[in-house]
């Protein structure tokens, strides 16, 4: 490998370690707060991941720390949230800033594919770690794997490098419960999406100790699964396309959910809109809602047109 190029893989190395040290060391000191309050948190995806797998700080960038609170405690986290020196943000959840500590903090209160008893069954099973010097809670094996598989090919809608990686440490270092793996993809709708990632990553990684009879046991049945399965193919791919997961977060809603889920995206929460569009929210609801419509529709026109690219065998690629 020439000088150079290893010379900036250090280099890249070292900034993302530093970074990544700033943020997990910040919230070691947030998640002290939060336990003197006795305030329930479960840390998601990167900065759970990095400190949890990789065992070094430099091999996997984050951006903030994502958490799982209970909604009843939002008035309580933002009271030591606001007091430690974070500013709320323009999101489409609860978000937190400090540019003197350096970092971002962002709440979500559910997980889209729970429904009410699966969150708390999810919230019951969580595993608690050190975390510098101090516990905190994380998702434990199963769902862990789940979550990640769900997030990459739903919610983002790629099967990126980072997700690749995250998997097969995971599988190696924690050696997941493949039965509860497979009963909670079951009694989710995730038996598709799962199927979808795991193969991918089997293929990818063909040493990687996932059994043959946990794809046999997700691999699509039914009519609308296998046509699931057929769209997962064609627009969840190595090459991300661009707003994909809106669509993908409607398909895979269950049968009536559907509906609610587009009734919500259409007509949001007042808490929702203050979250996401600020005082403009609260002060101008009705504005606010009809500058949405047309933005969902616009945004669903191009969207829709970068799905058919996407679809129709020799079109160019979308950018």
């Amino acid at each position: 490998m020439p000088s150079s190029t290893l010379d900036d893989l250090i280099d890249a190395y070292t900034r993302v370690g530093i970074r990544n040290r700033v943020i997990l060391d910040e919230f070691t000191l947030i998640a002290r707060q939060l336990h003197r309050q006795r305030l329930g948190f479960i840390v998601l995806k990167g900065a759970d991941v990095i400190s949890r797998l990789y065992g070094v700080r430099g091999a996997r960038p984050i951006s903030d720390v994502d958490l799982l609170v209970h909604e009843s405690d939002l008035p309580a986290i933002d009271r030591v949230l606001t007091n430690l020196g974070f500013t709320q943000q323009i999101d489409g959840n609860p978000s937190y800033a400090s540019s003197e500590r350096g970092l971002s903090l962002d709440l979500v209160t559910t997980i889209w594919y729970l429904d009410a008893q699966g969150l708390d069954d999810l919230w019951a099973r969580a595993l608690t770690r050190p975390f510098g010097d101090s516990v905190i809670a994380c998702l434990d094996t199963a769902d862990l794997l789940i979550y990640l598989t769900a997030y990459a090919v739903i919610h983002r809608g790629e099967l990126s490098a980072a997700f690749v990686q995250d998997m097969k440490l995971l599988v190696e270092k924690e050696s997941p419960e493949w039965p509860a793996v497979i009963t909670r993809a079951q009694e989710t709708w995730l038996q598709a999406p799962l199927y979808h990632g795991l193969r991918h990553v089997q293929k990818t990684v063909p040493t990687i100790a996932i059994p043959d009879t946990v794809i046999c046991s997700l691999t699509p049945a039914s009519k609308n699964e296998l046509m699931l399965a057929w769209l997962l193919q064609k627009l969840v791919t190595t090459e991300p396309l661009p707003e994909i997961g809106h669509l993908l977060l409607f398909l895979t809603q269950p049968g009536i959910k559907k509906l609610i889920w587009l009734q919500q995206r259409l007509c949001p929460s007042p808490a929702f809109l203050s979250y996401r569009y600020g005082s403009m929210g609260q002060t101008m609801p009705w504005r606010i809602r009809l500058w949405r419509w047309y933005h969902l529709t616009e945004a669903g026109l191009i969207l829709s047109g970068r799905v058919l690219r996407r679809l129709i065998p020799g079109s160019r690629p979308c950018s």
